[in-house]
Order: C-alpha cells, then sequence, then structure tokens
C-alpha cells in the first residue's frame, strides 16, 4: 500500500483537497458562514464521538441511528478547545455559549462540553458530506491497492 500510496500522491492530495473543499464549503453554510463555529463544534464534536472510544464496527446507518451518548465522550472544555486551536478564549467561550443557546452542546456541572442529538440530527446534511468525501476517497486509495 505505501508504494502505492507514494506514487500517486499527486493525484490522492488533488482528491482530498477537492474533497475537503467541498465539505468545507457546506460546514461553512451550515453555520451561517462562520467557520470558526464549526470548527468549535468540530473539536468538541470529535471529543464527543472520539476515534478512542468509538465502536471499532460502525455502520453509517447504525452511526445515524444512535444517539451521541453511544460512544463516552473524552473530557473537553472552554480552555483545551483554545488551546488545541488557537481560537482566544473569550472567542471560544462566546462561539459555544451560541452552540448552547442552539441546543447543540451542552454542559454539564464541572463545564465539560459535548454534542447533543439536535446537533447531529440538525447537521446530517454534513453527514452526507462527509460520506460523500470518505467514499471518494476510499475509491481513490483503493484503485491502486493490490488487490485492484
Amino acid at each position: 500500500m505505501k508504494h502505492s500510496f507514494d506514487s500517486r500522491f499527486g493525484k490522492l492530495h488533488a482528491l482530498h483537497v477537492a474533497g475537503l473543499t467541498r465539505h468545507l464549503v457546506a460546514c461553512r453554510a451550515a453555520l451561517d458562514g462562520d467557520l470558526e463555529l464549526f470548527l468549535v463544534l468540530s473539536i468538541i464534536g470529535e471529543r464527543s464521538f472520539s476515534a478512542r472510544n468509538a465502536p471499532a464496527r460502525m455502520t453509517e446507518e447504525a452511526f445515524r441511528a444512535s444517539p451521541v451518548s453511544t460512544v463516552r465522550p473524552v473530557a473537553i472544555n472552554l480552555q483545551s478547545i483554545a488551546d488545541y486551536s488557537g481560537i482566544p478564549r473569550e472567542t471560544v467561550r462566546r462561539k459555544v455559549a451560541t452552540l448552547v443557546a442552539r441546543g447543540w452542546v451542552e454542559r454539564d456541572a464541572q463545564g465539560l462540553l459535548a454534542i447533543t442529538d439536535l446537533a447531529k440530527d440538525s447537521l446530517d446534511g454534513l453527514t452526507d458530506s462527509s460520506v460523500r468525501y470518505l467514499r471518494e476517497l476510499l475509491a481513490a486509495l483503493e484503485e491502486g491497492s493490490p488487490t485492484s
């Protein structure tokens, strides 16, 4: 696979950039043009449905049907988001307040943040965008695999 990846990097990179760009445009539109709001939401979402705790096998259908609480979240707070993203803490605080007001993020008694099922359902179109992007990348990667 490594040889195939290395020899096809230019094509794979171009497909990645095109797919990621389409996805970011969809993300920007879904959050009223506010990419920083999307980034804060994404960071909280990544911790709410972390690769560390996600099921090893889960279909797209099961993902869409399952509540967010299916996966144990990894703790995250305002300062962690600011440190990770480079977005000033006060800006993160305002973005999180917007997300809480929309019902897309909840804060527990310790101030830890998590995505809600309302966010997952409201942004289902972004899941469609992600699926398209991932399928295109997978198809491109499989084209160069030894079994294709």
